[in-house]
């Protein structure tokens, strides 16, 4: 006797479980490591814009940050310390404190992840601009203990501010790729 299943909540066309499909959704699963790969490896090159070295760090958080929070499964801690060490090696700073933020924002977007994803837009940027100014006084700090010396806390400052400024922009771009790669967007 044949076991009774029920019929899909969501009744439609489902693909074949094919080679095609799998590597459909492990291109899917790999869009948010390969846009801080790419990001990463863009601005890392000579392009003289101004701000350049405080623009990296801002967009990989808030990626590393949005991905933590609301795909968790797509941006697992191993790829983000190999991310870490992608940046590190291409930023030509202090080895580890590039790494070692962007652990920090992902168990801070981890363990809060639950409460994150429930609230408004203005709340999670909040969140994200006090654990981005944690984060930077953080890297100033490693960075004048690496060099010996205290360094002029600017840069750092204009780093947190930039990051803080483009995070509206970045969360847009986010929820743009976040409904294609879920595949929940209306294609019409």
């Amino acid at each position: 006797m044949k076991a009774f299943t029920p019929p899909p909540i969501r009744p439609g066309i489902h693909p074949r479980s094919g080679l095609g499909n799998r590597v459909d959704q492990g291109m899917r699963r790999s869009v948010p490591c390969l846009m801080v790969f790419f990001v990463t490896l863009v601005l890392s090159a000579p392009l003289n814009l101004p701000g350049q070295v405080e623009l990296m760090p801002a967009i990989v958080m808030a990626l590393v940050f949005l991905w933590s929070v609301f795909m968790p499964a797509v941006m697992p801690s191993l790829a983000v310390f190999a991310l870490g060490l992608w940046a590190d090696i291409l930023s030509f700073g202090p080895v580890g404190v590039l790494l070692l933020m962007m652990l920090i924002v992902h168990g801070v977007a981890l363990s809060g992840r639950y409460t994150l994803a429930r609230t408004n837009f203005f709340m999670l940027w909040l969140v994200f601009g006090v654990v981005m100014a944690g984060v930077t006084a953080l890297q100033w700090v490693l960075c004048s203990a690496l060099a010996l010396h205290v360094v002029e806390f600017l840069p750092f400052v204009f780093e947190t501010v930039l990051s803080f400024g483009s995070f509206p922009v970045l969360y847009a771009g986010f929820v743009w790729t976040y409904r294609f790669v879920v595949n929940n967007a209306d294609h019409s």
